[in-house]
């Protein structure tokens, strides 16, 4: 993958999230999109909100995707983007937690520690194909 609606819809197909709309959706992949590699390739995506703390304390939607090389994280604004980067050699660990309704992801890497909040069945989908692709 390395268009934004090959990304988004990979999410949909896959039950790892929609964000808001599929209008903003692949807005916010346009961004990743924008920043590959020319030798990279996209192994998985989805999207969360970022840096979540609760439903009033977060980021806003992010869209997420773990290449060969790296994760991105891409955010469109209604003026301007955000874009992330941690490289996977960075990477130490990605838990989950779930709740009622929702879950969290949580990434550790070497120089931070950030949260993706995803319904609760979403957790689990994502989980497997994180582990699938990073960690096996």
């Amino acid at each position: 993958m390395r268009k934004a609606e090959e990304m988004y819809n990979y999410c949909v197909q896959n039950d790892f999230g929609q964000g808001l709309s599929k209008k903003w959706g692949i807005k916010h992949f346009r961004v990743i999109e924008k920043n590959l590699l020319p030798d990279e390739k996209v192994l998985m995506a989805f999207i969360g909100l970022h840096n979540y703390e609760s439903m009033t304390k977060h980021d806003g939607n992010y869209a997420y995707a773990i290449t060969s090389k790296r994760v991105l994280m891409g955010q469109k604004k209604l003026i301007g983007e955000n874009l992330k980067v941690v490289l996977l050699k960075h990477l130490n660990d990605v838990t989950a937690s779930t709740g009622l309704v929702a879950g969290t992801i949580t990434f550790d890497t070497i120089k931070e520690t950030f949260n993706v909040m995803v319904g609760k069945k979403q957790v689990s989908n994502i989980m497997t194909k994180i582990h699938e692709v990073v960690f096996s």
